[in-house]
């Protein structure tokens, strides 16, 4: 990490991993720079700011690429600058898009009773590649029973639908498989 002071102006910061031309053995006090080197280092400057501001959004909260990737693009950050700027926070483990969907699964499961299917294209709609998803689904249905969840999701059913169709196809609507459906309606039916 360097601090640019130029002779006019504000002082900069830059990551030298950021330089596409200069080395850091240019970077010393009192270095001259031709255009394309003054070019390269505001240019490292530009994609430190989005790293920087991408961190700020990071430290609120867990954040998958893409949905990271639109906030910065919104303020305005040039598109080459968020890429490198993400793709160095994914290097250094501060991003990830499956530790964002662990978390967002543990969170979305306190109020809402969802299956793996419909909690796989929630994931997707928010831009979780397909293996981070699925790695965090698998983890998530590790610790959780997705049949538990299912038969929680059929007894809030019960309270507002009493029609068995409407009940099977809000289960189905909520990301459950018919065959979980049907085990939860039978075992529930089991007990009238």
């Amino acid at each position: 990490m360097y601090e640019i002071t130029p002779s006019v102006g504000s002082a900069f910061f830059l990551r030298a991993s950021y330089l596409s031309l200069l080395t850091e053995e240019k970077l010393f006090a009192g270095a001259e720079f031709s255009d394309e080197e003054a070019s390269d280092l505001l240019n490292a400057a530009i994609v430190y700011g989005a790293e920087f501001a991408a961190m700020t959004y990071l430290a609120r909260a867990e954040h998958c690429r893409a949905g990271l990737e639109r906030k910065l693009l919104k303020k305005g950050i040039e598109k080459s600058a968020v890429k490198k700027a993400l793709d160095y926070l994914e290097q250094c483990g501060n991003l990830s898009d499956e530790r964002f969907a662990g978390a967002w699964l543990r969170s979305r499961s306190i109020d809402h009773a969802e299956g793996r299917i419909r909690l796989a294209a929630e994931l997707a709609s928010r831009g979780v590649d397909r293996i981070a998803s699925k790695k965090a689904l698998d983890e998530f249905f590790s610790e959780k029973d997705e049949l538990e969840i299912c038969r929680r999701a059929y007894k809030k059913c019960l309270l507002f639908k009493k029609d068995l169709d409407k009940i099977k196809a809000s289960l189905v609507q909520k990301g459950f498989t018919l065959k979980q459906v049907g085990i939860v309606i039978s075992e529930e039916n089991s007990y009238l």
